[in-house]
């Protein structure tokens, strides 16, 4: 238990740092208990659940009670694709209850009596109800809450913000706008392709009304083939920091009379991918040449690999 706690703490992609405290706290709640004293006094009882849920119920089940524990802001600010790979990687699996041999401890799956079945059904309709809430629509942008946001930071006289907002709108990925490089963009048929470095299959293409600040950003920085493009400003050698990414996301948001809990990198991305999404759908419905199903499937999809900026 205290290991995974600690992993939790260690790996957090939070915007704020996580206490060990906190830790211990969030794994009791998504084990089912109020707090860690009562995950505690269990254990040292010995007692076992009546019902040993799946390690992947378990692991939703965290994941939304670190939702609950923190604001809106905080959440989506958030690297939520690094939260889930942590989160899944914890070993649920070493905890006592899970290690007690077969022959001595059964899986009471098939003698449930009827109210632990109806119980265990109300819990994971609870969960499914809570994971929809992740992705309610309060938090996805609209085409002129993005237009409004556009106008604001390509008013701006500072050239690396307008070119850390022209690959968000392109559609890279908050870690691909971090640690971008010069040396990721390349010209392929009199167009500019982003490649992310993780994956040399997934790529962007870049409009010329994109690309021209972050050319302008490169030339004027005199930025090297591998430099970071968005480098801190006290140690150039790193990438700028998520919260000040995000910090300047709430300045946008506020300049654009937009909320600032929904501007954050990742419901950028997903907003655009979302506007691009429904305007190939709509397109393809016209022309009728490609099946929409495949189409929706080809830019909603979370693991595309490809997609295209407008």
């Amino acid at each position: 238990m205290k290991r995974i706690a600690k992993k939790l703490q260690k790996q957090w992609p939070g915007p704020n740092p996580l206490g060990h405290t906190s830790a211990l706290e969030l794994v009791s709640q998504g084990l089912g208990y109020k707090h860690y004293h009562d995950l505690a006094a269990s254990a040292n009882e010995q007692k076992r659940p009546e019902i040993l849920p799946p390690l992947s119920d378990l692991k939703k089940a965290l994941m939304l009670a670190i939702k609950a524990a923190m604001s809106p802001s905080d959440w989506f600010a958030t690297d939520q694709e690094a939260m889930a790979q942590l989160i899944d990687s914890l070993h649920f699996g070493a905890l006592y209850f899970y290690k007690e041999p077969k022959s001595v401890f059964q899986h009471p799956r098939h003698s449930l009596d009827q109210s632990k079945v109806s119980e265990l059904a109300d819990l994971r309709a609870q969960m499914a109800e809570s994971a929809r809430e992740l992705s309610s629509p309060d938090y996805w942008l609209t085409e002129e809450e993005i237009a409004s946001i556009k106008r604001v930071a390509a008013s701006t006289d500072n050239l690396r913000d307008r070119a850390l907002m022209s690959c968000m709108l392109a559609g890279l990925r908050r870690s691909e706008c971090l640690l971008a490089k010069p040396s990721d963009f390349s010209e392929l048929d009199r167009r500019m392709r982003y490649t992310s470095p993780s994956s040399k299959k997934a790529r962007v293409f870049l409009s010329q009304e994109l690309w021209m600040p972050i050319s302008l950003h490169i030339s004027t920085a005199k930025l090297a083939e591998d430099d970071l493009l968005f480098a801190s400003r006290s140690n150039p050698g790193k990438p700028m920091s998520p919260p000040l990414l995000q910090k300047l996301c709430e300045t946008w948001a506020t300049l654009a009379g937009v909320e600032e809990a929904k501007v954050t990198p990742h419901t950028l991305f997903r907003s655009i991918r979302r506007i691009a999404a429904r305007k190939a759908l709509s397109i393809n419905d016209w022309s009728g040449h490609f099946s929409t199903e495949s189409m929706a499937k080809y830019y909603l999809d979370s693991t595309s690999e490809t997609k295209l900026s407008e």
